[in-house]
């Protein structure tokens, strides 16, 4: 087996007896806050976490409440209480942006101090000014340099979240609410070129509404109740695995609703056309609201699903649905 060796970076080691210097402690701090850092950046991203909220807290001033937010070097910035900001000396349309900074305070190594402090800093910095990458809010003061009601925008903030890699969430980790959904749609028929089998003449073409498809009136058309026929495409969501139910409701079924759901589209295997019939169905109530089983496994690469219906009577339909899963 062949290796490549490549360094990331070296950690204190100790062992009895060792001569520790202040070097030593300073390289485990560096380590760990390095380290932490990294998985801040990589794994979260940086910005608001929780909290941090900037509200109108007078008209010279706006509050900013408690939170955590992550920096652009992935270090923790806690803001333990709420802080506000004055910015009654700025004048009319003056833009100002929020933010908060990370910050350490420098020792002097003559004075021997072993605690080093750590500041959460709320900045407040005009629109030429250089801004704190961790922005939290823009008030933009009126022509008076007073903060209205309207004053604060958030839509730029930016906040923290799960990082994640190319490839690493699939369809079966999601929430099972996620995985299955219902796909739902009008009735639009295009009218069919042929009779069904055992009809010797075609199904008049439905009449399509912008929220149903309806048989022809008997009295506008001029001939007797022929019902109507059609069929139309079902469109199938990207890299869905399943078939589970299909669906259909309606007003008006003056005599039977026939209906035969198909899956066609391509076999590339032996390069010829794929149809296969996953519901033979027929209705005889009014109104109606019918569901039914499929569980047909879809290639979504290659499968297509149509519908093909036909009303003997007059004939009414308001909604057609299928639900898929991943």
């Amino acid at each position: 087996m062949k290796k490549e060796k490549q360094a990331i970076e070296s950690r204190p080691y100790y062992f009895r007896g060792q001569l520790l210097l202040e070097g030593d402690f300073q390289a485990e701090q560096n380590y760990h806050v390095n380290a932490r850092c990294r998985h801040n950046l990589r794994l979260h991203g940086w910005g608001v976490v929780y909290g941090l909220n900037v509200a109108r807290e007078s008209e010279d001033a706006v509050r900013v409440s408690p939170g955590y937010g992550i920096d652009e070097l992935g270090r923790e910035i806690v803001l333990g209480e709420s802080v506000s900001v004055s910015l009654s000396d700025l004048g009319p349309q003056e833009v100002v942006k929020i933010g908060l900074e990370y910050e350490e305070e420098e020792l002097d190594p003559a004075t021997k101090c072993n605690r080093r402090k750590t500041y959460a800093v709320v900045t407040a910095s005009r629109a030429r000014e250089k801004a704190s990458p961790l922005n939290l809010a823009i008030v933009t003061l009126d022509d008076k340099g007073k903060v209205k009601e309207d004053a604060i925008d958030c839509s730029t903030t930016r906040y923290a979240g799960a990082i994640v890699g190319a490839g690493s969430i699939t369809a079966e980790k999601l929430h099972d609410e996620l995985r299955t959904g219902w796909l739902t749609m009008p009735f639009r028929p295009i009218a069919l070129d042929h009779a069904l089998k055992g009809e010797e003449e075609i199904r008049p073409a439905f009449r399509v509404g912008s929220t149903a498809a309806l048989s022809p009136d008997p009295e506008t058309a001029g001939e007797s109740d022929k019902g109507a026929g059609g069929t139309m495409a079902i469109p199938v969501p990207p890299s869905v695995k399943q078939v589970r139910r299909f669906r259909i409701a309606g007003t008006e079924n003056k005599g039977e609703i026939i209906i035969e759901l198909f899956a066609g589209g391509w076999n590339s295997e032996n390069m010829k056309h794929h149809k296969e019939t996953l519901l033979e169905e027929s209705i005889k109530i009014e109104p109606y609201e019918e569901t039914y089983p499929v569980d047909f496994a879809i290639d979504p690469e290659y499968h297509t699903l149509s519908l093909r219906l036909k009303g003997t009577r007059r004939t009414r339909v308001s909604l057609i649905a299928v639900e898929f899963s991943y």
